[in-house]
C-alpha cells in the first residue's frame, strides 16, 4: 500500500497554519450547508403545491440521498481526497436548490430532492473525515466544533424561511440558500487539499477494513444515539403540547430549546474535550441525558411543570450533543488511514437508527405520552455500556 506521498502531502499541509486554517474554516462552512439541507424540506413543503402522499415522499427523498451518499463516498474519499468530492457535492446542492423554483412536477421535484440529499450526504461524511485527518491532534475538539457548525445550519434554514415569509417569495429564498454552497465552491476552487491517504489501495482492501469488530461497536453506539436525537427532535414539541395543552408557539419552545442546547453543547464540548478523554466525555454526556430525561418526566405530572419540561429538554440536549462527534473522534484515532471508509460505514448505520427513533417514540406515545422519554434513557444506558468497549478498541 503506497501511502508515503499522501502522508508527505498531509504533513506539508499541516506545516502551513494559514492554509490549514482556511481549509478547516471552509469545511465547517460545508457542514453548515449540510445543516441547511437536512432540515430544508420541512420548511419547503408548505410552499410546494403537491398532494399529501407526494409531500410525504418528498420529505423522505433527501434522507434517502443522504444515506446513499454516506454508504458510497467513504472509500472514494480515502482514495481521491476531499477537493473534487466537495466540489461535486456543492454543485449538487447549489444546482438543485437554484432550479427548484422552476420545477412544477413531482418527478422533477423528487429528482432535485434526491440531488441535494446526495450532495448533503457527501458534505457530511467528507467534512467529518477531512477534519479528522487534518486535525489529528485535536480530533474530539475539532469534530465537536464541526457539529456546532451543523447546528447553526440546522437553525438557519427554518429561521430564514420564517423571516422571509411575506417579504421574499419561496423562489427568492431558495436562490438565496443556493448562493451559500455556490460561494463556498468559489472559495474551494483555488485551495489545495492533500490527496487521499490510501490513493494506491484497491477498493476491496479498503472495504476489507470494515471486517474489524471495532467499527461495529462504534456503529452500534451511534445507532442508539442517532435514534435518540431524531426521536427527541420529532417529539419534543408534540410531547410538550400534549402534556400541558399549550399553544403551538409555546410547544415549539421545547424544540427551540433542544436545538439551541445541542449547538451550545457541541461548542462547549470543543473546549472541554481538551481536558477529558473520549470515554469520560461520553459518560458525562450519558449522565446529563438521564438527568434531563428525569427532570422532564418529573415535570410532566405537575400542573405548573412547563418550565421544568423545557429545562429537562435543554439538559437532555446538552448531554446528547457531544456523543456523535466524540465517537467519530475515537474512531478516527483508531483508524487514521481509512477515515472515510470507516466514517461512512458508521454514519450509514447511524442514519438507519435515526429513521427508527421517531417511530419508536410513536409506539411509546401510543401507550403513554411521557414514555417517549424512555428513548433517551435507553440510549444513554446503551452508550454508557458501549463506551468502555469503544475506549478499549481505541487503545487496542
Amino acid at each position: 500500500m503506497k501511502t508515503g506521498n499522501s502522508a508527505d502531502a498531509l504533513t506539508a499541509a499541516a506545516s502551513d497554519p494559514a492554509a490549514l486554517g482556511a481549509q478547516i474554516l471552509l469545511v465547517n462552512a460545508c457542514m453548515f450547508v449540510f445543516g441547511i439541507v437536512l432540515l430544508l424540506m420541512g420548511s419547503l413543503l408548505p410552499a410546494l403545491r403537491v398532494s399529501a402522499a407526494h409531500a410525504g415522499s418528498l420529505g423522505s427523498l433527501p434522507l434517502a440521498g443522504v444515506l446513499i451518499a454516506t454508504i458510497v463516498i467513504g472509500p472514494v474519499f480515502d482514495k481521491a481526497g476531499a477537493k473534487l468530492i466537495l466540489a461535486v457535492s456543492l454543485v449538487l446542492v447549489a444546482g438543485a436548490l437554484a432550479i427548484m423554483p422552476w420545477l412544477s412536477t413531482y418527478p422533477a421535484l423528487a429528482a432535485a430532492a434526491i440531488a441535494y440529499g446526495l450532495g448533503g450526504g457527501i458534505l457530511n461524511t467528507v467534512a467529518n473525515a477531512i477534519v479528522s485527518v487534518l486535525r489529528a491532534s485535536s480530533r474530539a475538539s475539532s469534530l465537536n466544533l464541526l457539529g456546532f457548525s451543523f447546528s447553526l445550519g440546522a437553525i438557519a434554514a427554518p429561521l430564514l424561511m420564517s423571516v422571509a415569509h411575506g417579504r421574499l417569495s419561496s423562489a427568492a429564498t431558495l436562490r438565496l440558500l443556493a448562493a451559500a454552497p455556490a460561494l463556498i465552491l468559489l472559495l474551494l476552487l483555488p485551495m489545495r487539499f492533500p490527496p487521499g491517504l490510501r490513493a494506491g489501495t484497491p477498493p476491496r482492501v479498503l472495504l476489507r477494513s470494515l471486517l474489524h469488530p471495532a467499527i461495529w461497536i462504534f456503529a452500534t453506539l451511534l445507532l442508539f444515539e442517532s435514534a435518540n436525537e431524531n426521536c427527541v427532535f420529532v417529539w419534543a414539541g408534540k410531547l410538550t403540547a400534549d402534556i400541558f395543552d399549550v399553544s403551538g408557539n409555546r410547544a415549539d419552545l421545547a424544540l427551540v430549546a433542544v436545538t439551541v442546547a445541542l449547538g451550545a453543547g457541541r461548542l462547549l464540548a470543543s473546549f472541554v474535550s481538551h481536558r477529558l478523554n473520549g470515554r469520560a466525555l461520553l459518560l458525562l454526556s450519558c449522565a446529563l441525558l438521564v438527568s434531563g430525561s428525569g427532570i422532564a418526566a418529573i415535570s410532566a405530572p405537575a400542573h405548573n411543570g412547563y418550565a421544568g419540561m423545557i429545562a429537562g429538554f435543554s439538559i437532555l440536549s446538552l448531554g446528547m450533543a457531544p456523543i456523535f462527534p466524540t465517537t467519530l473522534a475515537i474512531a478516527g484515532d483508531r483508524f487514521p488511514s481509512e477515515t472515510g471508509t470507516v466514517f461512512g460505514a458508521i454514519m450509514a448505520v447511524a442514519l438507519i437508527g435515526g429513521t427508527t427513533g421517531p417511530m419508536l417514540g410513536g409506539w411509546l406515545a401510543a401507550r403513554s405520552t411521557v414514555e417517549v422519554l424512555c428513548v433517551p434513557v435507553v440510549a444513554a444506558v446503551a452508550v454508557a455500556l458501549l463506551a468502555p468497549f469503544a475506549s478499549a478498541v481505541h487503545h487496542g
